[in-house]
């Protein structure tokens, strides 16, 4: 009878189980976080300390008023050190030009105190990898100026900042994800991070990519540039969709050396087809999306298509299109893509481009991410890309053999895969199998952070689902203790210490 009994509670644990993860994936928002970063902090501090400066006293938020005195209790041969690598590397050219240089180092370090490069400094991205030697005084600086104590007093204007412009990014967001269709839920690992940092610039918006992570770092604004922001975002949505499916075009080299050499052109858009078509396709929608006037919009296509983006006349048409469907964009590209007729493209090119007067200044936008160089052959990152995209394909068999193929051949402590096979697990219904794989996950190494503290929630549904009360808390409390906050995580682990999760122990 007991033997009985524990059967039908692990069955009704296994069902149950498969529906909270269906609800949570169900709830899942895009991936996409709006927050403060110590990285960002302290290069910000580091650069004003060595000198960094491309605005007048008057114009300083007080935050970086304040990080700029920070430099006055340390060692002077430190701040000499610092200054002395920052202008070496500066040379001849002004403040404003290093500023994304950092940036896109300072995205590509670990946490603090370490800030070590999360790549080999080979496969860095090339401006980062330029200035790489402002990492040892920075790390220095760091300590000897007790930056994680001025951190700690100083984060509540960050939060506060953070407050008053986050709704208004998010609202962007949503009006984009719904012209998009884009749908809820998914396992995807890809990631958008927009971080404010109170000590750079004014109204100053900078975009970096790093594999499937995107970063858009904002200095202080009375008016938030949503508009940049929204660009990245779509970058973030679209570049691996158009890389994926224009890749199948035949010839297309051959058209973009139509304007290779042509006046006005942005280089950008000459070297690599398919981020001439992002941004072709990018400034499509945002045309749409503002609902221009036809012909104010007429002559902004014109403009962006004299300055080298080919498809921008073809997208906004076939967007007009795809409003009257029912299907997401992501589904709709795909015949986009295959109804593009290159000889049709050039024969538009021969007999409209040179009659569009070339632009005066250089279109306005913010800076596209550039790929970073190739990154050399790593058959564990490419296995859990393959996982991923079987997992959120609904194909679970080739992700669970591709997620054990990383344990199995590669790296038996494998963060990512541990968690992908304790899902997979879980949408068997095996929760014993699952509770295993998310308490490896756990001890992993390698667990991203939004992992592990979703692995304690996790663990602690099952808990709650098999009336073990008491270890259910042990694990909602230590969701908390990781501080991770990836979906609304937080929240989930709080409302799981005040009532139970599921109906089944009443």
């Amino acid at each position: 009878m007991l033997l009985l009994k524990t059967m039908s509670l692990r069955c009704a644990t296994a069902v149950l189980l498969t529906l909270l993860l269906a609800a949570s994936a169900a709830a899942q928002i895009t991936n996409v976080t709006i927050q403060p970063d110590l990285r960002m902090f302290t290069m910000m501090a580091a650069l004003n300390a060595a000198g960094f400066d491309v605005e007048f006293g008057s114009q300083y938020h007080p935050v970086r008023e304040t990080v700029r005195k920070y430099a006055q209790g340390v060692d002077p041969d430190l701040i000499a050190r610092l200054k002395a690598v920052y202008n070496s590397r500066k040379g001849s050219q002004t403040d404003e030009a290093q500023f994304a240089k950092y940036i896109s180092l300072a995205v590509n370090v670990t946490d603090a105190p370490a800030f070590k490069p999360v790549l080999r400094e080979e496969a860095l991205p090339p401006d980062a990898r330029g200035v790489i030697g402002f990492l040892d005084p920075m790390r220095e600086f760091y300590d000897k100026a007790h930056l994680s104590q001025h951190w700690t007093e100083i984060h509540p204007e960050y939060e506060r900042s953070i407050a008053r412009i986050a709704p208004v990014i998010r609202e962007a967001i949503v009006r984009t994800d719904a012209y998009m269709r884009v749908p809820l839920g998914g396992f995807a690992q890809r990631s958008m991070a927009i971080y404010l940092e109170l000590a750079a610039p004014l109204n100053t918006v900078n975009v970096r990519s790093n594999q499937d992570s995107y970063y858009v770092v904002i200095g202080d604004s009375s008016n938030p540039r949503i508009d940049d922001i929204r660009h990245a975002y779509l970058h973030y949505q679209l570049d691996g969709l158009v890389t994926t499916n224009v890749a199948r075009i035949a010839n297309a080299a051959q058209f973009l050396s139509l304007v290779k050499n042509a006046q006005g052109v942005d280089p950008t858009y000459t070297s690599e087809f398919h981020v001439m078509a992002a941004e072709s396709l990018i400034r499509a929608i945002e045309l749409r999306m503002d609902r221009v006037a036809s012909a104010r919009a007429k002559e902004t296509v014109d403009m962006f298509y004299r300055s080298g983006l080919l498809l921008t006349p073809y997208f906004y048409k076939a967007l007009e299109e795809y409003e009257r469907e029912d299907v997401g964009l992501r589904e709709s590209f795909v015949s986009m893509t295959r109804s593009i007729q290159l000889k049709a493209e050039q024969t538009r090119f021969q007999e409209t481009f040179y009659k569009i007067p070339v632009p005066q200044k250089t279109v306005a936008r913010p800076e596209v991410p550039q790929p970073p160089p190739v990154p050399p052959p790593n058959p564990t990152r490419d296995l859990l890309k393959e996982a991923e995209v079987a997992f959120n394909g609904g194909d679970i068999p080739r992700a669970e053999a591709a997620f054990k193929k990383v344990l199995s051949d590669f790296d038996r402590d494998n963060g990512s895969a541990m968690y992908g096979l304790a899902l997979i697990a879980s949408k068997k219904g095996d929760s014993e199998e699952a509770r295993q794989y998310f308490d490896r996950a756990i001890r992993s190494d390698s667990a991203e952070p939004g992992m592990k503290v979703w692995s304690y929630i996790y663990l602690a549904r099952i808990f709650d689902l098999e009336c073990n009360r008491a270890r259910a808390l042990e694990y909602y409390q230590q969701a908390i203790k990781v501080g991770d906050d990836t979906r609304n995580a937080q929240a989930a682990a709080r409302e799981g210490i005040q009532k139970p999760y599921g109906e089944g122990c009443k």
